[in-house]
Order: structure tokens, then sequence, then C-alpha cells
């Protein structure tokens, strides 16, 4: 199997993989990652830490959250979340490195820095080794923000700043948002201090340094306070989401990236190296199912790109003081109904069918039976803990939502479930558009 990209994602999926053996070669450029020098990693992650078997190489390669985390967003006051026991502290640099390390001391052969390209049925990589050629049965991209991308949000740049903080920030790490944008602010005890910028990216670079002047000047918090403060670099950090490329297996920011306000860039990037785990486990397995695996796994991140996203708009969302403002207004998105009850008789949609669909087991995926979308491609077992197949089947002739949850009440799969989740996972079947009112089932 060969792996381009070092980062997290990728070496984490290098590192899962050669613990079970498969062949695995990862290949990293070896650059330098434009990305801030500190990220943080919540208390909440270490689950999945310990389900990867990652939490022993990860806080070997972090250190203990030592900043008191705040925010000034919504007012002009700073809130301080409270303390939180188990957070961690990430240098990207080193960090990314130790798990490229502990991917080779778990068996993978690591190349970096290094470069590799197709050619033929094999490939072709050069490094400080000299080259190669190999043959891979599984191609994996890990390879972050490049090739082709669609905008999926306003065009926003980051600015990050180093400087010398004033004393009474250290330990801190603060979210501020201002006229011109927000900015996250990373004052670790003892060097420099970090100062990130998010700005309109649409907006002509002498426009847009003085956007980043006027934010410093309008700031109350530890950005306000820095001192010898230099550029350290521009970069594009507009959501996006890349193109499928065929029979690659793509994971982590190599397939959509986040709205930075949603925070939590490693924990994504080690979700995604844990599921990709299990679609490559299987794919090695069960070859057939490669492309479908494959297409489940993209499925996914993009799903988890979408709950990011709505994140961050909640977070817009709770900022009133600028909405006049460009910057504001753009990423200002207008609060959905919530959903109305359809009124009439609802129907499965044609281009559902029941059968054996793929879903995860533990490490791997196995079949279950359930139902898939043609449309689409999804597949699923449940809504939940409810099956949904016995869900459909409560439509085999038109009804009402009411007569449906009656109905449902008669078979033995959903009768032992509470009336209310099975009028929820409904709900969910609706908004997906796999009930549909009578008449408009989609060809």
């Amino acid at each position: 199997m060969l792996v381009v990209g070092g980062g997290p994602a990728g070496a984490a999926l290098a590192l899962l993989l050669a613990r079970d053996g498969v062949a695995v070669v990862l290949v990293e450029h070896g650059r330098a990652h434009r990305s801030g020098p500190f990220e943080t990693m919540l208390a909440s992650a270490r689950a999945l830490l310990v389900r990867c078997g990652l939490d022993d190489v990860v806080a070997a390669a972090a250190e203990p959250d030592p900043l008191r985390h705040g925010a000034s967003w919504g007012s002009g006051g700073l809130v301080w979340r409270e303390p939180e026991a188990g957070g961690l502290l990430l240098r990207r640099g080193p960090f990314d490195a130790r798990l490229r390390a502990a991917a080779a001391q778990a068996g993978a052969v690591v190349r970096c820095p290094a470069q590799v390209r197709a050619d033929g049925d094999a490939f072709e990589l050069r490094g400080e080794g000299g080259e190669e050629r190999l043959h891979a049965r599984v191609v994996v991209h890990a390879t972050g923000r490049g090739g082709v991308r669609q905008r999926h949000g306003p065009h926003t740049i980051a600015c990050t700043f180093l400087g010398e903080p004033d004393p009474a920030d250290r330990a801190t790490a603060v979210v501020e948002a201002v006229e011109a944008g927000w900015s996250w602010t990373h004052v670790p005890p003892q060097g420099p201090a970090a100062c990130a910028w998010f700005v309109d990216g649409a907006l002509d670079p002498a426009v847009r340094r003085a956007a980043v002047q006027q934010a410093f000047a309008s700031a109350r918090g530890p950005a306000a306070r820095l001192r010898d403060v230099q550029l350290r670099f521009a970069n594009d950090a507009t959501p996006t989401v890349a193109d499928a490329v065929p029979a690659v297996l793509s994971l982590g920011d190599a397939v959509a990236t986040a709205d930075p306000l949603s925070s939590q860039g490693v924990e994504k990037a080690l979700a995604a190296a844990e599921h990709a785990a299990a679609i490559v486990r299987t794919a090695l397995g069960e070859p057939a199912c490669t492309e479908r695996l494959f297409a489940l796994h993209r499925r996914w991140e993009l799903g988890l790109a979408t709950a990011h996203r709505g994140t961050a708009q909640q977070w817009y969302g709770r900022e009133d003081r600028f909405a006049a403002a460009p910057f504001w207004r753009a990423r200002t998105v207008a609060v959905p109904s919530p959903l109305s009850l359809p009124e009439g008789h609802l129907q499965a949609a044609s281009t559902l069918t029941m059968q054996p669909v793929l879903v995860r087991n533990g490490a791997r995926f196995a079949r279950v039976d359930g139902v898939r979308d043609s449309a689409t491609g999804d597949e699923r077992s449940h809504i939940g803990y409810v099956p949904i197949a016995p869900v459909l089947a409560a439509f085999a002739l038109p009804r009402s939502l009411g007569d449906a949850v009656r109905q449902a009440g008669t078979d033995a799969r959903l009768f032992v479930l509470p009336p209310r989740a099975v009028h929820a996972a409904m709900l969910e079947l609706v908004r997906l558009g796999w009930l549909v009112p009578t008449g408009l089932a989609r060809a």
C-alpha cells in the first residue's frame, strides 16, 4: 500500500495498518507545512486515541495543554472556558515527525523527503536514498489542500504572525472577533506567541494588509499586546472540497477542509485515519468491493466536513456586533426553519433498494441487511439504533406518519423500541429524501 502525505492523517493511517502487518510505504515531501506552530486537542479526543491505540504515541509527541482558553465573541468582554484536564498542546512539525517515526517503528517504510509520481501501472519514488519503483494494491492520498478544489464557503486568508507577548498573557489561548475578521492567539508559557488573523480573502492585497492592521488596532485580547510582530506566512483558509480521484482513497484535508473556526483539525485527521484503516483492511480482503468502499469513505469525510461547517456557522451566528461589516455579512447564514411535519401520505423513494450494505463493524466493514440509494450511493442499516428496513416496510402502502408509526409497532424489530424513536427515524428519512410525499417518488 502506498500512502502519499505524511501529516497526521497519512502518518496515523500508515501506523495503524503497519501494526496489522500490511506492507506500507509512506511518502512525505518533507517541506515545512504552512500552519500555525501550535494546535490544541480537546480532552474529548482521548476516547478516539485510546480506541485507535494512538494514546501513547500522541502523548509522547505532545504535552499537557497548559493554556487557559477564552473567547471575546458576541460582546466586548473576555469569557474564559472552564479548565479541562486531559487536553493536549501540539507543535505540529515535531508532532507529525513523531507520528511518522512511530509508523516506521511499526514496520512502515517511510520516505522523507521524497516525491512520487505515477509511471504506467507503477510508481516512481525519488528521494535522498535514490530512485525506486513500486506497485501498490491500494493508493492513498493524504496530501492536504493540493489538487483541484471547489470553495464551500467565503474566501478566507489566514495571516499568521509571531510576536513577543505581554507577560500577563502567558499560558493563554484566545479567540477574538473584530470588525475585520477574527483571530486565534496562542501564548505559550515560554517563547514567542502565535497570532493568526482570518480576514476576507477577496480583498486586494493592499486592502487586506490594511484590514489586518485595523484588526490588531481594534483587538482587546492578547493580540493587542504583542510586540515585535512579524508576519510568518499567509495561506488560503477557505473551506473546500476536492474532486474525487478515481481508484484512489483520499482522506483528511485531501477530501475536504473545514473552516478553522470549527477547530479540531488534528482530531479530524486522526478520526479520518481510523475510518480509512477500516476501509483499507476490508478492501484488501475483498478487492471487488474496493470502489464501493472508497466511495463510502468519501461520503463519510464529506459528512464530517458538513458537521464542522455547521459548528463554524453557529459560531459566526453568535457574533452580531459587526453584522453589517463585509466579513461578517458574507458568513451570516440564515437559520434553517425546523423540519415541518409532512402532510398527507408518504412513500419510499423509488431509488431505494433493500439489500446487504457495508457498515462499520469494529476494525472492518461487514455486510448487514439495509437499504441503498442508487441515486446517491448512500447505504445505511440504521438511523441511530432504529433499523431502517422495517421502518420503510411500514410505508409499503402510502401512509401518514402517524399511521406508519402504528404500523411499525406490529413489526417485531420495532415494537420493542420507543415510538418516539421510530417517529424521529422517519423524520430523518424525510430529511434524507428517502421518504417522499405520494406521487413524488424520485425516478
